[in-house]
């Protein structure tokens, strides 16, 4: 396995974090009016804290396999395919 698999693996699961958080967010917009202050205050810190800790995990979650450097968001959000850790170099793409 390639370490831009495992890392992709970390990446989508994180992603399916971030987004289960932000459909809380999208669900809580149309049942607003029907549900008591109470319940809807929890849902909604419910639904801020596993945005949050999905965010927090894209940024901090996936390093890289030969230095350990934080490389998270370069890889999710470069422009083009990141093929290289920005800090040591290594090939992402390399078979171990």
């Amino acid at each position: 396995m390639r370490p831009i698999d495992k890392i992709n693996q970390r990446k989508n699961l994180y992603l399916i974090i971030v987004a289960i958080g932000f459909a809380v967010f999208i669900g809580l917009i149309f049942i607003e009016k029907q549900l008591s202050p109470f319940i809807y205050k929890t849902i909604l810190y419910s639904g801020l804290a596993i945005f949050g800790v999905g965010n927090l995990l894209l940024y901090v979650g996936i390093r890289c396999p030969m230095c350990k450097s934080i490389i998270g968001y370069v890889i999710v959000f470069s422009a083009g395919k990141a093929e290289q850790c920005p800090r040591c170099k290594v090939d992402l793409y390399r078979s171990q």
